[in-house]
């Protein structure tokens, strides 16, 4: 017995070293984005990216740097079943990272229709989905996705091309700002029924800084009409409360409609998703990817 409690101690140790050597990591990877934010805020008010040649160097990085840690590229080599059936819906496309990684993913006659409402985001999507050879793949549309059909107001976020934000009042409030545009809106359902394509979209993803549980609202008829639809959604309760919205909403519309939830992990793995206890998944994090699925167990 005295032994096996030696044997312990070393390996609580090792835990804590471990769990410190992470903390340190998360911090260390916050300053480097937060620098990287201040750089990009800087070059953009400064017109630097209005040049094609640095705009596209932009991009090229920007692509480097996601795939450093960005879980879709990985999950495409484990789960390449998840996107080969049917067409790709990108919610909160950006600049085209995720649409290039799952437009190579598609079996032929598929299409990913990617959705990105701020226009110099658009506008990067389409040239880069043409310089790359994937304009025949990749259908760019200028919209935001929420819960209903007309226009919403846009806040456009200086500092970081990913942190533009849907303009609700308790943003605006909590804020302090106004709208910087005001855009196109529409619903996932409204959009798969106009293009005929509900039953023949396999996979969804849906990261819009907080805006989740409108896309979902709207998204139902979808959901019902593919019954191997997998949905990959980026989950972040503060971006959530930011615009007023609860987050459990969101898992509640999954689980409900018979979807087994997991986290996706950077290297495309599955971890089984606690909703009793969702904080623990977060642990210092403001956000974590989750995919969502019918009959899925994790690998």
């Amino acid at each position: 017995m005295g032994g096996e409690q030696g044997a312990a101690l070393p390996l609580r140790r090792s835990a804590g070293a471990v769990l410190r050597a992470e903390q340190a990591l998360v911090s260390l990877r916050g300053r480097v984005v937060e620098g990287l934010h201040s750089a990009y805020g800087l070059a953009n008010r400064l017109g630097v990216f209005d040049n094609a040649v640095l705009g596209d160097l932009f991009v090229r990085t920007y692509f480097a740097y996601k795939r450093l840690g960005d879980p879709f590229a990985a999950l495409t080599r484990r789960q390449p079943d998840l996107f080969r059936g049917g067409h790709v819906l990108d919610v909160g496309a950006n600049i085209g990272y995720t649409a290039s990684v799952f437009a190579r993913a598609l079996a032929p006659g598929f299409k990913v229709f990617a959705f990105e409402p701020e226009r110099q985001n658009f506008e990067r999507l389409v040239r880069t989905m043409r310089r790359r050879g994937l304009a025949d793949r990749v259908e760019a549309v200028h919209a935001a996705v929420g819960a209903s059909e007309g226009t919403v107001g846009l806040w456009r976020d200086v500092r970081h091309h990913a942190g533009h934000r849907i303009t609700t009042d308790a943003f605006r409030a909590g804020r302090g700002v106004a709208p910087s545009d005001t855009v196109p809106l529409l619903s996932l359902d409204g959009f798969v029924r106009q293009r005929g394509i509900a039953s023949a979209v396999s996979f969804l993803k849906i990261d819009v800084e907080g805006y989740e549980p409108p896309v979902c609202e709207g998204m139902a008829a979808l959901v019902a009409a593919s019954s191997r639809l997998a949905v990959a959604v980026e989950y972040s309760p503060w971006a959530m409360e930011q615009m007023g919205f609860r987050p459990e909403p969101v898992i509640e519309f999954f689980r409900v409609r018979g979807f087994v939830i997991h986290v996706l992990h950077e290297d495309g793995g599955l971890e089984a998703f606690d909703a009793r206890r969702p904080e623990r998944h977060l642990a210092g994090r403001l956000y974590v990817d989750l995919l969502c699925a019918r009959q899925r167990s994790a690998s």
